[in-house]
């Protein structure tokens, strides 16, 4: 059944053709022949022989030698009858045969030509379906020609809302981003106002500040500035594009001394690959995900480095993990979980800068077993990225 399922229309046809011709055109064919043999036999009277010996008996000269001649002639029509017969039925057999393979390609033929605009009309509703522009011309009449114009319709109409849900999507992300930024802004914001509002108190009441209150005041002041700082300088990672210099290194080798640079955790690494590749842009990788781990409470990381072309690395931490409902949002921009001072854009950075590079990143967060980054980096930039 399957198999019936898989083949193409034309050849359908074709084969219920064949089974017809076999059933009914084949035992109609060896009927004919049936009796054209038994026609052909019947024609020749079986005692034609005995006559003409009877009279031969009683004849002489000329008309002894011509009934001799007749004998020999009858003779020989019996003996070739069934060479005849047998000729007939191989020719039958021929023609048949010749004429079904000549309708079957012309049927084929014609068959090819009726629904090759089906095949091209579902070829486009498959490349619309993956949202790829498809130029539908009506070449065809009839209810056919009503389809090509229907899918030609539909595509504007799925252009028009896939560009109307596009404006919405980027415009509801970017109400989601203002959102959280002024919910992250505001965070450093509001001990940064109390703690001026404290000094202006003193001021305005004359009241001397003591070094030390002064000296809290403003490493208060510093630390919020510093978290405004580092969360600018997120968002803009984020939103930049990062120039590629591309250069040979050992990848085992810099994931280990990005993991060294992160006091608090402790990296082992398991395999190695030299790749080509922008060693600042994976120190970055790097560092963010080693952060994220750390702020999330994970004491260890082990990475396993395996594969060529491409080259897989897994990155594992001991941390809490993810819950099973979030783990969809974590490319999310200013989505942060299990960390109090994330401003949620370590993952997304990560994942923008391993796209640059040409590869891909995926999390997976078993319940109660840490995170499990996955990568898949190419052992060698795409050319478009090192030009």
């Amino acid at each position: 059944m399957n198999f019936w399922k898989k083949i193409e229309l034309e050849w359908k046809v074709l084969m219920l053709a064949a089974a017809f011709f076999i059933a009914f055109v084949w035992p109609v064919q060896r009927f004919f022949i049936q009796r054209l043999s038994e026609t052909l036999v019947q024609s020749i009277d079986p005692g034609l022989e005995l006559t003409l010996r009877a009279e031969l008996g009683e004849s002489s000269g000329p008309r002894r030698e011509a009934l001799k001649e007749h004998i020999e002639r009858y003779r020989q029509t019996r003996v070739l009858l069934p060479i005849i017969i047998r000729e007939q039925q191989r020719l039958i057999v021929a023609l048949s045969v010749g004429l079904f393979a000549l309708l079957s390609l012309c049927s084929l033929w014609i068959l090819k030509r009726l629904t090759r605009p089906l095949k091209n009309l579902a070829a486009a509703v498959d490349q619309i379906g993956k949202g790829r522009h498809v130029d539908i011309r009506r070449v065809s009449g009839g209810a056919l020609g009503v389809a090509e114009q229907a899918v030609s319709d539909l595509q504007n109409e799925l252009v028009i809302l896939r560009e109307k849900a596009h404006m919405q999507g980027m415009e509801s992300a970017w109400k989601d981003i203002a959102r959280v930024m002024a919910h992250e802004i505001k965070n450093p914001l509001t001990p940064i106002r109390l703690t001026l509002d404290r000094i202006e108190e003193r001021t305005a009441t004359a009241r001397e500040i003591p070094a030390e209150d002064l000296s809290k005041f403003l490493l208060r002041i510093n630390s919020q500035l510093d978290m405004l700082e580092r969360l600018v300088n997120q968002f803009r990672s984020f939103s930049r594009e990062p120039e590629v210099n591309a250069s040979g290194l050992d990848l085992a080798a810099l994931i280990k001394n990005a993991g060294d640079a992160v006091s608090g955790l402790e990296t082992t690494v398991e395999g190695s690959a030299h790749i080509v590749s922008d060693p600042y842009l994976l120190q970055q990788i790097a560092l963010n995900l080693w952060k994220n781990a750390l702020e999330a409470g994970a004491t260890r990381i082990h990475v396993s480095i395996t594969g060529h072309d491409p080259v897989n690395v897994e990155i594992i931490d001991n941390g809490p993990g993810i819950d099973a409902e979030n783990i969809k949002k974590v490319w999310l921009p200013y989505i942060t979980f299990n960390k109090k001072n994330g401003t949620g854009l370590g993952l997304p950075v990560v994942k923008r800068l391993v796209e640059t590079l040409g590869g891909t990143v995926d999390l997976v967060s078993p319940a109660g077993s840490g995170v499990r980054v996955i990568m898949e980096m190419p052992a060698k930039l795409p050319q478009k990225e090192t030009e």
